[in-house]
């Protein structure tokens, strides 16, 4: 039988289950919120930069200052962080505005203009310089023939070198209109004759260190660009150690008063001379640097081994050039060393020469001393004879020297050519405002030693050319000049802007600190600008009653028109140097933000 299928079982019908009702939300109970629970901030980590260099901070900054950084951007880096193309132009952009290439870059271009617009041997004594550098850079330091000379109120020793007959041309290219107000076109030409002849000059006895690299382009560019090539030279030399001062000066706290002080010390002289051949303005720029170097030493109280080293080493660059370039370098450069010490005071000396580069500088400026001492013995019995003015005595003399006082200190900022040229009275009074208000802020924070020196800065300018020609008057003459002091003035402006930048930089608004001296370094452009018209509108057609620039008679080498721009380019320089600040020096790091709440 079959068995029996299993039959399927009925399936139930599904039972709806009932919506669940809603359940009301709570009142809320009015009281005080709960406090969140604290969550910590994470800290990222620092992460790499490419191509992003750590900021050079100023030599002399303090933490006192508030300014040494966390990083080098703080806590975001810049923009342009993370292309390396822009951060090398950034590179690039901050070299290109450190203070002592704009420096170099005007000091250059402004004596270059003077170089080119001044007619040729139309500086005090040029031709004699002229001579003595392309004999020095010939090797011939000892002279063939010597005779003395009393003319014109004056003794003269002239010595003579053996050199080609051309050079013998070089008083005959300015003859016929030094101290005649006519203009330079009369100039005779310089010579050809390559023959070998003696060629006497009156700077014979001087010093040869700053002749032997200024008469070194004799010996290779013909004709007149021989002559040209020798001012060039002269200007380069000059502009470097004026630059090497600015670069100093701007290491500093607060470096705008600083920076203006070392500019005040080109004046329309320092810088005409420094565009001729002429061994009183490297006398002048080795000065600025000594007197530069010597003073940040003895102001800073909390210095670095390195800002100690390399102020060390302008010291010893400006001294030593200093002492051998004329007859009083030497006690210049003695009167900068005494200055650093009544500046410093007998703590910070016995600090200083703890350094080893203090130690070799000193031993260096010694040696420099010994040779200009020397060199100075060697020349006297070069230009030793009978006194040719014995009738002179000291009463006398101090009297005279004494009334000519305020010609001397208008000679300080310019009397151009040989002393023919006169600033016009604007430029000189700008001169004298921009050096009176650094002087004046400078007594009005400066401590009892710091006093001391200023005022005999102030005094000497007066006493040292009464006590030199006392000393010298009896045998050569009294033959004072304004441009022969000009290494101890320029000592009152650059220790000026740095006690200003010492004693009260900290608490000087930063209006003051960068407005003044931008609004000082345009006057003295403007004050340069006034020297070169002048002095354009004198060999131009003589300048007597005629202010405008025509008519041309004689114009420089390219035209008047290119030596006014290049001019000008380098007064723009300038007061650069004292505005632009690096934005890394001006930057300061702010602070993290706060964590959320």
């Amino acid at each position: 039988m079959p068995e029996p299928q299993p039959q399927p079982l009925p399936q139930p019908e599904p039972v709806p289950l009932p919506e669940p009702e809603p359940v009301p939300e709570p009142e809320p109970v009015p009281g005080p919120a709960p406090e969140p629970v604290p969550v910590p901030w994470p800290e990222p980590e620092p992460q790499p930069w490419p191509d992003v260099d750590e900021p050079e901070w100023p030599d002399g900054w303090a933490q006192a200052d508030g300014r040494v950084p966390v990083s080098a951007f703080g806590a975001a880096p810049p923009p342009d962080a993370a292309n390396p193309a822009t951060s090398r132009w950034r590179r690039t952009g901050r070299f290109l505005a450190r203070p002592w290439l704009l420096a170099l870059v005007g000091f250059f271009l402004i004596s270059a203009g003077w170089a080119f617009a001044s007619p040729m041997s139309s500086s005090p004594d040029e031709p004699s310089h002229m001579v003595k550098a392309a004999a020095t850079a010939r090797g011939e330091f000892v002279n063939s023939t010597s005779r003395h000379e009393v003319k014109g109120g004056f003794e003269k020793t002239w010595l003579g070198y053996p050199l080609p007959a051309k050079y013998a041309t070089l008083d005959a290219m300015s003859a016929c209109f030094r101290f005649q107000l006519t203009s330079a076109a009369c100039g005779k030409k310089f010579g050809t004759d390559e023959r070998t002849k003696i060629v006497e000059t009156s700077a014979g006895n001087y010093n040869p260190t700053y002749y032997l690299p200024v008469g070194l382009p004799s010996l290779f560019l013909p004709g007149v660009g021989a002559l040209y090539g020798m001012r060039l030279m002269s200007a380069l030399l000059n502009s470097a150690l004026l630059a090497a001062a600015v670069g100093v000066a701007a290491g500093w706290r607060r470096p705008g008063w600083p920076v203006i002080g070392v500019v005040a010390c080109g004046t329309p002289m320092t810088l005409f001379l420094s565009g001729t051949v002429n061994s009183n303005g490297m006398e002048a720029t080795a000065a600025v640097l000594a007197w530069t170097a010597a003073m940040a030493l003895a102001l800073d109280d909390d210095p670095k081994p390195r800002q100690v080293t390399r102020r060390a080493i302008a010291l010893g660059v400006g001294g030593v050039l200093l002492a051998n370039t004329r007859s009083l370098g030497l006690l210049f450069m003695l009167s900068v060393l005494v200055a650093l010490a009544v500046v410093a005071g007998p703590r910070m000396i016995a600090r200083l020469v703890r350094y080893r580069a203090v130690q070799i500088v000193l031993a260096v400026l010694v040696a420099g001393a010994v040779a200009a001492f020397l060199w100075n013995r060697y020349s006297d019995r070069l230009t030793t004879q009978a006194q040719s003015f014995g009738f002179l005595t000291p009463g006398v003399i101090a009297t005279e020297v004494f009334w000519n006082s305020g010609t001397y200190i208008v000679q300080v900022v310019g009397s151009l050519g040989w002393l023919d040229v006169a600033l016009p009275p604007g430029s000189v009074i700008a001169w004298y405002a921009v050096a009176g208000l650094l002087a004046l802020c400078a007594l009005g924070c400066a401590r009892w030693r710091e006093t001391l020196v200023l005022v005999a800065l102030v005094l000497g300018t007066v006493l040292i050319p009464i006590a030199a020609q006392v000393a010298e008057a009896r045998r050569v003459g009294i033959g004072w000049q304004g441009r022969y002091i000009l290494a101890w003035v320029v000592g009152l402006p650059v220790l000026a802007g740095l006690l200003v930048a010492r004693r009260v930089g900290p608490d000087l608004p930063a209006a003051l600190e960068r407005r003044v001296p931008t609004v000082a370094a345009i006057v003295l452009g403007l004050a340069g600008v006034g020297a070169f018209y002048w002095s354009m509108t004198r060999y131009a057609h003589g300048g007597f009653k005629k202010y405008g620039p025509y008519p041309i008679q004689w114009a420089p080498p390219g035209g008047w028109a290119i030596w006014w721009v290049v001019y000008s380019i380098g007064l723009i320089a300038l007061v650069a140097t004292v505005a632009m600040r690096r934005r890394d020096a001006l930057w300061r790091p702010s602070p993290p933000p706060p964590p959320p709440a």
